[in-house]
């Protein structure tokens, strides 16, 4: 009975840790709870069996991603038309796919690295986790939402993002939990002398954070510029309907009409105009006169229809003296797209969702150009993704999205999503200018912090002076491929270690 009442208590422990590691990321901030949520989870792990590790693992991925990605909820059920039940299902198994990679983390180093030697707690637990972190970025057309890195993008660790990006960022955090566990078990041993130098490390680890935020890595390029970002703040429910087709076009013209000459860069979210470009052709074409005229660009979100009619890209356009157009990359399944899964389809289809159908850009897009200055340009989700957004052209002078997190309600998803795009900012140190539909439109510097905000769930112009910058951090060269063979190379080293470790028992 006893047995059964500790084992409860360790997985609702679990459960526990893992939602308290969802107040690490914004809107809460509380960075240091990434470090103790996982500092715990390892204390769980470590003398658990494999089958246990994958369980508790399971449970914390519950906690976490159930508190963390809620909202997804909202957009199936109010948005996507699916009835309360099913929502709610879909959403849970949702997240019990995204609490298997915890769980793998568990399950997998504990088999495979069965003793608990301090290179499987310090180096295998936080290389493993990151592994899978960087497969969830990727697999099934990936979900990079919550990366433990980004959580400390208001921490002294967020200096190491210019030369290993947001997962070397969740590396250096696991390991700071692996050492504290480590050092709580020497002071448990009386190894003092070990206890001190891991608490040295961990001062040398985050001090040495701190002090990179100080290296500038870029500088100014040009003279800042004005730009002016118009949150329509269009009701979710209305923006599709043919009937309110003119209340999006008339309340972006009018919000923009003082801008005009007055602002180098004029921006609208992402599907500001909710009609093809080809059937929009007379309202473009009046918005780019107006643009070239009072020698203003405007850049703004708007479907594409392929050449030959058979589809539909998410676009971005950019008007006035310079025209280009940017389609979105990567799309969001089961939002923009539905995955080829037979079983998948079939049911979406039977079910009937009102659910777009899109196509992807190519994946080598040139950037916008303004009067010299280059501009990288993604939409929504896009800036979750460091290697979409990697670049090695020194000659990027900013950042741009353009989203619309309306399809998430009143929820953390918001916050979230512009924490990534603070951490986007953090490794290319660049400024971001991040333009949304009903919020959170903001500029973000090159360090990650937030310049202005325009207030959210109302129609609001933001305008405020961005500094366009030059030059390469360390992460524009280096990208993935560097944190992949650390994480390889600690790997290794681990299962030699524990390797010696079980030939020595024998």
């Amino acid at each position: 009975m006893i047995r059964l009442s500790q084992r409860f208590l360790c997985d609702l422990a679990a459960l526990l840790l893992g939602a308290m590691l969802t107040l690490a990321f914004s809107p809460y901030n509380i960075f240091p709870l990434a470090i103790f949520s996982t500092a715990g989870l390892i204390a769980l792990w470590l003398n658990s069996s494999p089958s246990r590790a994958c369980w508790l693992g399971f449970l914390f991925g519950l906690g976490f991603f159930g508190t963390g990605v809620y909202w997804v909820f909202h957009s199936i059920h109010v948005f996507g038309g699916i009835p309360l039940f099913l929502a709610t299902f879909i959403t849970f198994v949702f997240i019990a796919i995204l609490a298997l990679f915890p769980a793998a983390v568990g399950g997998l180093t504990n088999r495979y690295f069965p003793l608990p030697t301090p290179t499987k707690i310090i180096l295998a637990y936080p290389a493993s986790w990151v592994c899978m972190e960087w497969i969830r970025s990727w697999i099934f057309t990936g979900f990079p939402w919550l990366l433990i890195g980004y959580s400390q993008t208001n921490s002294p660790l967020a200096g190491y993002a210019p030369i290993i990006g947001v997962f070397g960022v969740s590396l250096i955090t696991f390991i700071t939990s692996s050492l504290i566990i480590h050092a709580i078990l020497q002071l448990k041993q009386n190894h003092f002398q070990s206890c001190y130098f891991h608490l040295f490390i961990l001062v040398i680890i985050w001090t040495t954070g701190g002090l990179l935020n100080f290296i500038p890595w870029t500088h100014p390029s040009g003279p800042p510029i004005t730009i002016s970002m118009v949150q329509g703040n269009i009701p979710q429910a209305l923006k599709w309907s043919p009937d309110h087709l003119q209340l999006s076009l008339d309340r972006y013209a009018e919000l923009s009409e003082p801008l005009w000459g007055k602002s180098k860069i004029i921006i609208w979210p992402e599907a500001a105009v909710p009609m093809p470009l080809q059937d929009a052709a007379s309202f473009i074409n009046f918005m780019d006169n107006k643009a070239q005229n009072s020698h203003s660009a405007l850049i703004l979100g708007i479907p594409i229809q392929t050449k030959d009619g058979s589809g539909y890209y998410n676009g971005i356009v950019l008007l006035g003296k310079n025209r280009q157009v940017y389609l979105k990359r990567r799309l969001v399944p089961f939002g923009e797209f539905i995955p080829s899964f037979p079983i998948v389809s079939r049911f979406f289809d039977f079910m009937s969702i009102p659910m777009s159908n899109l196509i992807p850009g190519n994946m080598n897009q040139p950037p916008f150009e303004i009067d010299h200055i280059k501009i990288l340009p993604s939409i929504c989700y896009e800036i979750a993704f460091p290697e979409l957004i990697h670049t090695n052209d020194e000659h990027i002078g900013i950042l741009l999205t353009v989203t619309n997190d309306a399809w998430f309600g009143r929820s953390s998803a918001e916050a979230q999503h512009l924490q990534m795009a603070a951490m986007r900012a953090q490794e290319l140190r660049r400024p971001v200018v991040f333009v949304s539909n009903d919020g959170i439109t903001a500029i973000i510097n090159p360090y990650g912090r937030m310049e202005s905000a325009a207030p959210q769930y109302q129609s609001y112009v933001l305008s405020g002076s961005v500094q366009a910058m030059t030059g390469t951090t360390p992460w524009m060269t280096l990208s993935m491929d560097t944190v992949l063979i650390i994480l390889i190379s600690l790997l290794l080293i681990a299962a030699v270690d524990n390797r010696r470790a079980q030939t020595k028992r024998e």
